[in-house]
């Protein structure tokens, strides 16, 4: 998608800041404004900016499945329960308590009386009904339908076994009573109910108009914040919703995100003070190193990997010896060494560091003599009769510059050509969806802390596989840990899935996310969480920051 003109004259005028005089460090002992990268005046209004990335795809949560969809989505809506800011562990939301039977199969949430639609319709547990049997329709097309499956009888409507959607385990017997029955005990059911894909929708604002429900004139929701309007390509606006059940500790007025995917824009937009966070991804890797001697940044670990896909339903790629040739020319040391400059781990597993309780398999790693034998055993000795091979990627300097190291490393060790596709966001999930491209760059944040939010990606047919991977033995391996009780012996289970993901060779990791932010210092609320997730309910602006800041430099 194309700019808009006056957007693109902004960023040709933040170019010419020229963001390499963001590079330096801060001056050694330095003091007051110097401690701080770059603009300290706040915002003339309430309203916190901040740059979302890329345009998103939708906002419609039933359907989303990117992160910064997501992040609309957590200030548009509100699911049963919500995310403690710090932790992000499940806490009331539009339900205010709840109580799960002994077997751990039935849950029952009491909504908060009196909740309201932004037009002032009331709202009931009959609208969860709605939005969750809308979720699993297979007309819908839900990339995240499966984040539902833990409901009795979810798998089989999504997948047309049954027409019949009250065969769905979820049930309201009043308009204040949600029941739900699950196919198996499933422990990280709550923080199932904080993700997007489980919030409300009103049934009645998107059977008046059909594909165009989230136009800002049109839009009903239920979060803290509503719609006011969405500029393609620009940003979206959004106001505090007066009708919101905790609108009294909603501190912002408003919000406005941006839609800049070049990070030397959204980082100068940050340093000349016309946003007030630059979240983490959105800062160019090469000027991390300097920007992190600056009190305005913030940096942890998170549950995330990068890594590319490759679409098996396509010769010679399916293949697993030549899917395990790619994987093993990857030096993922080299990439984040040199082009990452060490701002993150090189990383040879599907799922990330911190499950606990998860012993994983060993990871991937650099070995070029291996790969060009298992190339060889596939019929391609030293690349001969290799097609050209293409690598998709969204549009993103990082992206750009991993996938022509990987293009240099498959043609240095395996004797292959690699041309590079480069394509806006919409266009890019479009594609990897569709499963029209080759190998794609992919990256995937944990929905809530547990492994199989990685692993069950891969499961056949799941909306967010996009490999047209289907294996027998791991999805029999899914299948008995979502029975199994026990938890070592389920974590066992997931173990030898991911295992075998990764002998067959469907996804190429290559690094560990860290989080990498610019918040500053008058924005108050914003804290590294484990899955990059901020809670903006909480967060506020103060004006008189400079009286609240000790005199001795220091952390926030």
């Amino acid at each position: 998608m194309t700019a808009r003109p006056h957007l693109r004259l902004l960023a040709a005028f933040l170019a010419g800041l020229a963001l390499v005089s963001c590079a330096p460090h801060p001056p050694a002992g330095a003091t007051g404004d110097a401690q701080w990268f770059g603009s300290l005046t706040p915002p003339r209004e309430n309203m916190l900016r901040f740059n979302n990335g890329v345009e998103p795809e939708t906002i419609d949560p039933s359907v989303m499945s990117g992160q910064g969809d997501g992040r609309i989505a957590r200030m548009l809506f509100e699911g049963l329960t919500s995310n403690d800011p710090h932790t992000l562990t499940p806490i009331p939301g539009q339900a205010y308590r709840w109580e799960s039977s002994a077997d751990g199969l039935d849950y029952t949430f009491h909504l908060r009386a009196g909740l309201q639609w932004t037009d002032g319709a009331p709202l009931t547990a009959r609208d969860f009904v709605y939005a969750w049997r809308r979720v699993l329709a297979p007309a819908t097309a839900s990339r995240s339908a499966s984040m539902l499956y833990p409901i009795a009888g979810a798998e089989d409507y999504n997948k047309g076994v049954t027409t019949d959607s009250s065969t769905v385990g979820v049930h309201a017997p009043d308009d204040t009573t949600l029941v739900v029955h699950l196919a198996q005990p499933t422990s990280y059911f709550l923080f199932l109910t904080t993700f997007y894909t489980y919030m409300p929708v009103q049934q009645q604002c998107i059977e008046r108009w059909g594909n165009t429900w989230t136009a800002p004139a049109h839009m009903v929701s239920n979060g803290p914040f509503s719609l006011r309007s969405h500029t393609q390509a620009e940003k979206i606006v959004a106001a505090r919703n007066p009708l919101y059940w905790d609108v009294k500790h909603v501190a912002l007025d408003g919000v406005i995100a941006y839609a800049v995917d070049d990070l030397n824009t959204s980082t100068n937009m940050y340093k000349a003070g016309m946003i007030d966070w630059n979240p983490s991804g959105y800062i160019p890797a090469p000027f991390i190193p300097s920007l992190r001697h600056y009190r305005d940044y913030q940096t942890g670990e998170f549950q995330s990997t990068y890594f590319y896909s490759i679409n098996v339903t396509r010769k010679p790629y399916n293949d697993p010896r030549v899917r395990r040739a790619l994987n093993l020319a990857v030096d993922r040391v080299a990439i984040t060494r040199d082009l990452l400059k060490g701002t993150r781990r090189a990383w040879g597993r599907i799922t990330p560091d911190g499950y606990p309780g998860y012993v994983p398999p060993a990871q991937l790693v650099f070995d070029p003599v291996r790969a060009r034998a298992e190339l060889a055993a596939a019929g391609f000795p030293g690349g001969k009769g290799f097609p050209k091979l293409k690598i998709t990627f969204n549009t993103s300097e990082d992206h750009r510059r991993i996938a022509e190291a990987i293009q240099a490393m498959w043609k240095r060790e395996l004797g292959i050509d690699v041309e590079l596709q480069n394509m806006e966001w919409a266009s890019y999930l479009q594609t990897t969806t569709a499963l029209q491209y080759d190998v794609a760059r992919r990256s995937w944040i944990g929905d809530y802390l547990d492994p199989m939010t990685f692993l069950g990606m891969l499961r056949t047919g799941d909306g967010n596989n996009r490999t047209g991977w289907s294996d027998a033995i791991y999805d029999a391996l899914l299948r008995r840990a979502d029975h199994e009780v026990n938890a070592a012996t389920r974590m066992d289970l997931l173990r030898q899935a991911e295992a075998r993901a990764l002998e067959q060779g469907v996804f190429i990791p290559i690094y560990h996310y860290t989080t990498h932010e610019l918040v500053k210092p008058y924005v108050h609320g914003i804290y590294h969480t484990a899955l990059d997730i901020h809670m903006l309910t909480r967060v506020s602006i103060d004006p008189e920051w400079r009286q609240h800041v000790p005199i001795a430099a220091g952390s926030r």
